[in-house]
């Protein structure tokens, strides 16, 4: 096949801008159910195509992984072309947005504090945590569950792989910093971005003043930690204590910050997110919610969860893997192509930027019949479908790019949600509509209001 028989938009990119403009969730949806799982989305600035073809994404993120880089690929005058990897603003080259033996060299490093000895040992940790927020709330309550998730993942991270508590200050600026950050990450990806956020624009002055606050509580922790001496078993102390093994040089304190906030974002954003959407989905449904309680009054009788108890709460489990399905964390990934490769049948050339979303895989009707029902019972059981290719689902990305801490966010997430739901219920606010923002991640745009019910 030849590149220029992969279908494309009627109308072109101004259909396709008019689309996604609207409704950019919606409008993929709709792009893949009318032109197939391979699209063409636009020629200028970018040579785009949706892919939402499991096999093509397996090739993508595994059996061709390195015929890709990450990110996208942005055309400029001429033939002039950049390569754009818009979580740069916030992370810089951190194991999130590097490539090639750099992110190699990093993963290696970071491994040992993701093996899944110490994610158990993190457990106890996570369900502390999680029932010290609950203690908080009241009966009847009305709180923003999105707001209550951020404060209390990032308490994780921060105890669990950096051995610090984090005060309501620090909170307050990490939130800030990535709020007002990942709402510019797609205008990233637009010609002279870089000469605007210079600029002493109203907008652009916040982020920098957010990501300045933020660094700055970054670079006195790595301080603070290098005037320790750096001995503990910490992921920072880990990052601070790494020598090359050639070269014997340490990482210097860019390098580092580059690690941290990459961990503080990977390690607590994605899951408060999943955290949020799946009280979203339990409070719409109560009969899935009172199935999920009996479940965890069968095998808690009230106490606190631990690790050892995962593997007899399935259908915990499960209904946070069906809530990823229907609202990922991360709703898309940019993948770049280094040469020209053959993606889903189709001849497309070195420079083509591949869309491959998540959101959209996620909602096949090919491989999830009835794909908008929230439904637990597809992960248990007769509910499983032996045919479904591996990468229908891949809320955490795969191959060697794979989210290094899917296995911590996993075990901090299911266990989260048995500590507060074993506990409380949520009720939605009657009259408010609740509407995915897709920057990087997948927010609830204006957070997410409930009422606390107590349950018992």
């Amino acid at each position: 096949m030849g590149e220029e028989t992969v279908p494309e938009v009627t109308g072109g990119p101004r259909t396709v801008r008019r689309l996604l403009r609207a409704d950019p969730l919606a409008g993929l949806i709709g792009l893949r159910r009318t032109y197939g799982p391979i699209v063409r989305l636009s020629s200028r600035p970018m040579s785009l195509f949706l892919v939402a073809d499991p096999a093509a994404i397996a090739d993508a993120l595994v059996g061709s992984s390195r015929a890709y880089g990450r990110g996208v690929v942005r055309r400029g005058l001429g033939s002039r072309q950049t390569v754009v990897e818009p979580l740069t603003l916030v992370l810089g080259q951190g194991l999130l947005t590097s490539s090639g033996e750099a992110h190699r060299r990093q993963r290696r490093l970071m491994q040992p504090l993701f093996h899944h000895q110490r994610i158990s040992e993190y457990g106890e940790t996570f369900a502390a945590f999680a029932d010290d927020r609950a203690d908080r709330w009241r009966d009847g309550r009305l709180l923003d569950i999105h707001d209550e998730m951020i404060e209390m993942t990032l308490a994780m991270v921060a105890r669990t792989l950096f051995d610090v508590d984090v005060d309501s200050d620090a909170v307050n600026i990490i939130r800030t910093a990535i709020s007002e950050n990942m709402v510019a990450t797609r205008k990233a990806l637009q010609a002279g971005f870089e000469l605007m956020e210079k600029l002493p624009l109203p907008a652009a002055r916040r982020r920098r003043d957010a990501r300045h606050a933020l660094d700055r509580i970054v670079y006195d922790l790595i301080q603070r930690r290098r005037a320790a001496g750096a001995g503990g078993t910490d992921l920072l102390s880990l990052l601070l204590s790494a020598r090359d093994a050639e070269t014997g040089a340490g990482m210097d304190d860019t390098q580092v910050r580059d690690e941290v906030l990459t961990i503080l974002l990977a390690g607590h954003e994605t899951t408060a997110n999943a955290l949020t959407w799946t009280f979203h989905l339990l409070g719409r449904h109560p009969e899935i919610a009172s199935t999920l309680h009996a479940e965890l009054d069968r095998v808690l009788a009230g106490r606190r969860p631990t690790v050892a108890d995962l593997p007899y709460l399935p259908y915990t489990d499960a209904v946070f893997a069906e809530s990823m399905r229907l609202y990922p964390p991360v709703w898309g990934m940019g993948r770049y192509l280094l040469k020209d490769h053959i993606v889903g049948g189709y001849l497309l050339p070195a420079g083509s930027t591949l869309l491959l979303s998540q959101w959209v895989v996620h909602r096949d009707e090919k491989w999830w019949p009835d794909p908008e029902r929230f439904d637990p019972t597809r992960w248990i059981g007769d509910g499983l479908d032996p045919d479904r290719p591996r990468y229908a689902y891949f809320p955490f990305g795969g191959g060697p790019h794979q989210c290094i801490g899917n296995g911590f966010a996993l075990t901090e997430g299911v266990l989260a949600l048995a500590t507060i739901c074993r506990r409380w219920a949520f009720e939605p606010v009657a009259g408010v509509e609740i509407t995915p923002e897709p920057t990087v991640t997948l927010r609830p745009r204006g957070g997410l209001p409930m009422i606390t019910r107590r349950r018992g």
